[in-house]
């Protein structure tokens, strides 16, 4: 093998890229005579199977799998980026309409049940059997047609998806939890909802 520009040629004048390039397919006329290229790719051959086994037995290390601290945060980055979606108006003040998105009252919920012993909160969704539009305030002074969706604060409901820990008794936590969902987002918003639907997807172990 020879450098030539700093790129690895073989003895026939090769680039070691253009072996690796086609070392799924089987030798063409040249590599079927020239030794150069097919020590190349004998060495290439044996550098995927060991990259592969090295990678197979990553993948089953209890030590090298994500913690639950990293998948939560996965999860939180991923329900981040979630789309806003519909409004919910809190109040009316002279300077205008202060609400809060769909996006932003679900992780509120799911903070406050996670704030419960033994709750981890997955999915939450806020329905509202009456919506209304409203025009987008920035697009309404510029004299747009658009509208938003905007959520019945009178008649807000969930439905919140945990897991819960195999040490609680579920029917006292899902009263506890109701409670102190109901509490959190009254306080902090004022939205008293009608209707919270819990669904226990899933148990864990401590």
């Amino acid at each position: 093998m020879a450098l030539n520009e700093d790129q690895p040629r073989l003895g026939c004048g090769r680039l070691i890229d253009e072996v690796w390039a086609s070392i799924d397919q089987p030798p063409s006329t040249h590599e079927q005579t020239c030794a150069d290229c097919q020590s190349a790719r004998a060495a290439l051959h044996h550098l995927v199977a060991v990259t592969e086994s090295m990678r197979d037995r990553d993948r089953d290390n209890p030590a090298l799998q994500p913690g639950h601290r990293v998948k939560e945060a996965i999860m939180m980055v991923a329900r981040a980026e979630v789309r806003r979606s519909r409004r919910t108006p809190l109040a009316t003040t002279p300077l205008g309409t202060i609400d809060i998105s769909e996006q932003a009252l679900s992780a509120l919920i799911r903070f406050a049940a996670s704030t419960l012993p033994g709750v981890r909160a997955r999915r939450c969704t806020v329905t509202a059997p009456r919506t209304i539009h409203a025009p987008q305030a920035s697009q309404a002074t510029q004299g747009g047609a658009s509208a938003t969706t905007v959520v019945d604060v009178e008649d807000v409901r969930i439905t919140l998806t945990v897991a819960l820990s195999s040490q609680v008794r579920i029917p006292a936590t899902m009263e506890l939890l109701r409670e102190r969902v109901g509490t959190i987002v009254q306080a902090q918003t004022s939205i008293t909802m009608q209707q919270i639907d819990i669904l226990v997807e899933d148990l864990y172990d401590l």
